[in-house]
């Protein structure tokens, strides 16, 4: 078993629920029986279920245990294009988590620095060597997205068409030991381009949906910048939200 114990706890408890063997509003065994199970510290199983916890599968309550709140699919999604907005995952892990299927086409990529604009846009640092590739990422055939992905080329240092159009996160991570560690994001609704017109699937709709990303390594080092718009064609987000303080 490569990579972090807990990732693989979490990988084997979200099958579970999202199969259905651990059922929605049921509750997951203890932390005792699971790091049992997995041959592993309670630790360890913590931070496997904060990740559930944080894709919105579980939720802990206090002297009750931990319950599934993930309801599970019983039909094929409507939406071929579901992401996760409070997590993390390339769309290749997107779209088998949704069972569809997915092709990438590169349009560009190009070598540069960050200029005025894009550190302004970004908050990278003016003047760093980049990579920028932009793809066309298409969901069971129907073209919907156009990805513009910038990469700091001191984490990044290179790119391929081969990279690109199968999986750059995998790259990232199982190549150059990159650990993508969290990511901010906006989204907007902005007018569609003629670009987009004559790229994407809109089915008449004269707008976009725009995620404007930046994400962050484990040593802090903002090393991607990303803007995809997306078709509102099967446009589908999830995210989980927890209640805040209130205001003083």
């Amino acid at each position: 078993m490569s990579g972090a114990k807990y990732d693989y706890i979490f990988q084997v408890l979200r099958h579970r629920i999202e199969s259905g063997e651990y059922e929605f509003q049921s509750l997951l065994p203890s932390e005792n029986v699971l790091a049992t199970d997995f041959s592993c510290t309670r630790n360890t199983v913590r931070k496997a279920l904060a990740l559930l916890a944080s894709q919105g599968h579980i939720q802990p309550m206090q002297g009750r245990g931990i319950q599934v709140i993930h309801r599970r699919r019983t039909s094929p999604p409507q939406h071929p294009s579901a992401f996760l907005l409070g997590g993390i995952e390339s769309l290749k892990e997107a779209a088998s988590r949704n069972g569809v299927g997915v092709r990438t086409r590169m349009l560009s990529l190009d070598e540069g620095t960050v200029d005025a604009d894009l550190a302004d846009r970004s908050g990278m640092r003016e003047g760093a060597d980049i990579l920028t590739v932009r793809r066309v990422r298409t969901l069971d055939g129907v073209p919907l997205i156009i990805d513009t992905n910038v990469f700091l080329r001191s984490v990044v240092p290179r790119l391929t068409r081969q990279v690109v159009e199968s999986s750059i996160y995998s790259h990232l991570e199982h190549e150059l030991g990159v650990t993508v560690s969290s990511a901010t994001r906006i989204v907007t609704v902005e007018p569609s381009t003629e670009e987009d017109r004559s790229l994407l699937r809109l089915d008449g709709t004269g707008c976009v949906v725009v995620v404007t990303s930046s994400t962050f390594d484990s040593a802090g080092v903002l090393f991607e910048h990303t803007i995809s718009r997306h078709s509102a064609v099967g446009f589908e987000f999830h995210t989980t939200a927890q209640r805040l303080p209130p205001a003083l």
